[in-house]
């Protein structure tokens, strides 16, 4: 072999090797480099054989592959080859390089498209990991828990509250009227609610303007006897007549007659019952007995005992006491973030008929 020829094949072995390397590591980096869980690994492969040398790599060059020179009796032996060869896969964030193509190389096949709504990641929840969230984060249990304990009241074609559909506590108020009625009736006025105020008749001539602004307010007033005495110790004649006498002082106050009453204390009999039937009365005590006379020095604690109220109570309070009407706005502002309606007992009752 001449001797340009020889030169002709150690050139061919030198760029025969050379692409062959070129065409693994665009394989390693194909197939590996776009996982973003591998971003900047190093890949590690096995270093291909090196051939003798003055043999040929390249096939069909005319040249016999793996003859040696003329006179040469052995190859000669060429560097040792390493044990591995390391390539670094740059991260996605990084351009991409163009690789050579080796004829009769397949390409890469791409990586699989995440399927739709998956997070991206690699066991990443939606919303977390490589990919973008799927839809709005779901609200945690006790948030939902608040969102379904407020609701707001629903309301009947005529603007009253649908008590059958809400959270309707009844508030009822004895003693009055008297001046601290006023700051009770501003309460009512501020949450939006309505009572029934159970008026002694013996002081509704005293305040006749006391009564036309609890009527005047949507609120309801009712019979609360006329000295409020213990009705059960009464002849029937007197029973009778505490209850005349406050039904005629309250429609001359403010022009109708109440259809509810409620004996001092809660002290009633059968015979009492009957006499508030006689005169178109219903007898009407309470669920929840506030005892508010007990809390005069403490407030505090009789918003803790108003805050108690459930769903369809009736509410017993004095309009009597500045300390329960501080405590009834505490209380209120608490409840109807709950979504309760204070509305009259009347019409509650409607409410318990249906």
């Amino acid at each position: 072999m001449r001797p340009n020829q020889s030169r002709k094949v150690r050139n061919y072995a030198v760029a025969g090797s050379a692409l062959a390397i070129a065409a693994a590591v665009a394989v390693g980096c194909g197939v590996t480099g776009t996982g973003t869980n591998r971003a900047g690994s190093s890949l590690t492969f096995d270093p291909l054989p090196s051939a003798p040398s003055g043999a040929s790599a390249a096939p069909g060059s005319g040249v016999n592959p793996g003859a040696l020179p003329p006179g040469q009796t052995a190859p000669v032996p060429s560097p040792p080859a390493p044990a591995t060869m390391t390539v670094v896969v740059p991260p996605p964030s990084a351009a991409a390089k163009p690789q050579p193509t080796v004829p009769g190389t397949p390409a890469p096949a791409a990586p699989p498209k995440p399927a739709a709504g998956s997070g991206g990641g690699s066991g990443a929840p939606s919303g977390q990991g490589g990919g973008a969230p799927s839809g709005p984060t779901s609200p945690t249990p006790a948030a939902q828990a608040q969102a379904r304990s407020v609701t707001k009241p629903v309301l009947l074609p005529d603007g009253s509250v649908d008590c059958a559909k809400s959270k309707c506590v009844a508030l009822t108020f004895s003693g009055g009227p008297g001046p601290v009625t006023r700051q009770f009736l501003q309460t009512l006025d501020a949450h939006g609610g309505k009572g029934t105020f159970f008026v002694t008749g013996a002081q509704v001539n005293l305040n006749p303007d006391i009564m036309t602004a609890i009527a005047g307010t949507g609120n309801e007033v009712a019979n609360g006897t006329w000295t409020q005495p213990d009705m059960t110790t009464l002849s029937d004649a007197d029973e009778t007549a505490q209850l005349q006498q406050t039904n005629d002082a309250i429609r001359t106050s403010v022009g109708s007659t109440p259809t509810l009453f409620r004996p001092m204390g809660g002290h009633t009999s059968p015979s009492v019952v009957d006499a508030g039937k006689r005169l178109g009365l219903t007898q009407v005590l309470w669920d929840l007995d506030s005892m508010d006379y007990n809390y005069q020095a403490d407030p505090d604690g009789l918003t803790q005992v108003l805050m108690g109220m459930k769903p369809g109570q009736i509410v017993m309070l004095h309009d009597t006491f500045v300390s329960s009407a501080t405590a009834l706005d505490r209380a209120m502002t608490a409840l109807s973030d709950q979504g309760y309606a204070f509305v009259t007992v009347s019409q509650l009752l409607r409410t318990r008929a249906g």
